[in-house]
């Protein structure tokens, strides 16, 4: 199902250079003699990313994360080696909910997500357009309006999921969703019905909030319960810190049938790094917070990413990021790439513009980037990162500007991943 009607994403890619859509460049600009003919060949031989995984980590600046004296040492030396560091990356609001939504649909925050929506998983109030990047009004409420679109609605108009086997173009995958299924949500796709009360604070077995699940909180995707629970699903459990063969992910990355692809990856609110005491299982042991618990679940979870046969055919990037820096004076909301005002707050980013500099690594063939490499140039956030995925995943069609892109990710002059990124 994955497979069908495939289109070149590296020709779609390279033809969208000359647009101004996604810049990217060709390996070297000194040419000899056959650099034609050798430049064509290595174009015709470059990987096709058709798989993009975002993993969230929570609340760290780049200073914290990526710095000398950071203590997540398997992210800045193992991984740091296989990937891109882009140092100026940024979070688009405060606090963590108004960053999830934006990467899934390009919404900036109402006054509701800009807290989180702890209290009550109600509708956005009153929902209606605004006119502007295909923003819409929200006074009240967390639960967006049908009308307005994800990455998962344009995925399924590209390969409708198939109602048989479940195989799909999107999948969710939640670090402990399910272990307590009536503090989940359920059977209803682990949120709470209509005026419920959102999974918070973890319990001594769940570490899952409904705040870091960015799916639930649009009626496209909950309205469709079958689709939204067979694709939202729970990450998976470890054994002697290794992912179980049981669990969803393993199994879903076991082969290219069944990789989907876009996949978004929530740790539990201990793993994340956003709990400092931990009351859920550490992937660290005890109650081991922070980063250091967000580093041993990237030891954890990583190696069956990066052994998966999309990964090893160089048709997968995985992205690791922090919704957020930690929120602070203005100097933690700053926001880049041209960030312009929403519609529904004072300041996306409470004391500030955006969501502050958190710093991301990109993961990808080594044909495609120059592993251990930094990324002096380039200025991305989270609405830069979904313009990325739907450029290379071939959405082209819809959009706030008609061209594929959805709510500020059709934001005019803002640049998705280029030559800076895929530097290979």
């Amino acid at each position: 199902m994955l497979k069908q009607s495939r289109v070149s994403r590296w020709g779609a890619v390279l033809a969208l250079v000359a647009t101004g859509s996604l810049a990217l460049s060709a390996c070297s600009s000194s040419a000899s003699s056959s650099s034609s003919s050798s430049s064509t060949t290595a174009a015709n031989t470059k990987p096709k990313i058709t798989h993009v995984v975002s993993i969230y980590l929570e609340n760290e600046s780049y200073d914290s994360a990526f710095g000398s004296s950071s203590p997540a040492v398997y992210l800045n030396t193992t991984l740091r080696q296989e990937g891109v560091l882009i140092p100026n990356f940024y979070g688009t609001s405060h606090v963590s909910l108004g960053n999830y939504i934006s990467t899934l649909s390009g919404q900036t925050p109402t006054p509701t997500t800009q807290a989180d929506c702890l209290s009550s998983f109600d509708p956005v109030t009153p929902g209606t357009p605004t006119g502007t990047m295909g923003q819409v009004v929200g006074t009240a409420g967390c639960v967006y309006p049908s009308s307005v679109e994800t990455l998962t609605d344009q995925l399924d108009k590209i390969h409708p999921p198939n109602p048989t086997t479940h195989v799909a173009s999107w999948r969710g995958y939640q670090q402990d969703m399910g272990n307590d299924a009536a503090r989940d949500g359920g059977t209803t796709c682990a949120h709470p019905a209509t005026g419920g009360k959102p999974a918070i604070a973890a319990s001594a077995t769940d570490g899952y909030v409904t705040r870091h699940n960015p799916f639930v909180w649009f009626n496209s995707i909950i309205s469709n319960t079958a689709e939204c629970q067979a694709n939202v699903v729970p990450l998976g459990t470890t054994t002697n810190n290794k992912p179980a063969a049981s669990s969803p992910l393993v199994k879903d990355f076991s082969s290219l049938s069944t990789t989907p692809d876009f996949a978004f990856i929530s740790p539990s609110v201990c793993n994340d790094g956003h709990d400092q005491v931990c009351v859920s299982p550490s992937a660290a042991g005890g109650t081991t917070g922070g980063l250091a618990a967000a580093d041993a679940f990237l030891a954890q979870w990583m190696p069956t990413l990066l052994d998966s046969p999309a990964y090893k055919d160089g048709s997968m990037m995985i992205l690791i990021t922090f919704d957020e820096a930690e929120i602070g004076p203005p100097s933690t909301a700053t926001a880049c790439c041209g960030e312009v005002q929403g519609p529904n707050v004072t300041q996306n980013g409470i004391n500030g513009p955006g969501g502050g500099q958190t710093g991301a690594l990109v993961l990808a063939s080594s044909k495609l980037i120059k592993p251990g490499s930094t990324d002096t140039k380039g200025q991305y956030n989270h609405f830069s990162e979904l313009r990325t995925y739907e450029d290379l995943l071939g959405i082209t069609t819809g959009g706030s500007d008609g061209k594929g892109h959805l709510g500020f990710a059709g934001q005019t002059g803002l640049q998705p991943f280029g030559s800076d990124v895929f530097n290979g």
